[in-house]
């Protein structure tokens, strides 16, 4: 009598590392989540590119795992999986087709609760172009909820550097945020 992963064929070799990438994604689904919540702002959209990243990291599991730091990748991938999301949307908006009595474009009200976003997410898009470090503190310590030392383990820096570079991000994000004031006097 076979096993019940022997009769789909599964190697028994294959059953350990399923059941620890299985571990591995429940033990850090959350930070995943808060990732890829960070990047798109809408818990749905979150979770189905955390699931994507998932993907991705069971399908290069045996090489992620054999990393000293699988965690760094793991994040690295549900990072870029979430980036690309709404472009990967995009792109298989084409081949999709319409659901009639679902709506096809977002409503005023969708629209409306995004708006107080949009100037934080350009700020946070601008120093990510300009001081990528700065603005992955800034994302650690105030999305993830990270300490300094958390941080300084995470990106491989000192805790005062962690430190350094939330202030500088934050310091640079207020600048972004504040419009210009108008000159006062003057020939205009």
């Amino acid at each position: 009598m076979t096993g019940p992963h022997e009769s789909h064929g599964l190697a028994p070799e294959r059953q350990p590392m399923d059941a620890e990438f299985r571990d591995f994604l429940i033990q850090h689904k959350d930070e995943f989540l808060r990732i890829a919540l960070s990047c798109l702002r809408n818990l749905h959209d979150a979770d189905e590119a955390v699931t994507d990243a998932a993907l991705k990291i069971h399908n290069k599991w045996p090489k992620i795992n054999s990393l000293d730091n699988p965690l760094a990748l793991a994040r690295k991938i549900v990072h870029d999986t979430s980036v690309d999301f709404y472009r990967r949307r995009a792109r298989l908006a084409s081949r999709e087709v319409p659901h009639p009595g679902l709506p096809d474009a977002p409503t005023a009200d969708d629209l409306l609760e995004l708006r107080g976003y949009e100037r934080l997410d350009q700020a946070r898009a601008i120093l990510q172009e300009r001081a990528p470090k700065q603005a992955e503190c800034v994302r650690l310590r105030y999305i993830e909820g990270m300490e300094f030392t958390e941080i300084a383990d995470h990106l491989d820096i000192t805790p005062g550097a962690a430190k350094t570079n939330v202030h500088l991000g934050i310091k640079a994000l207020q600048t972004l945020m504040t419009p210009p004031k108008p000159r006062n006097g003057g020939d205009s």
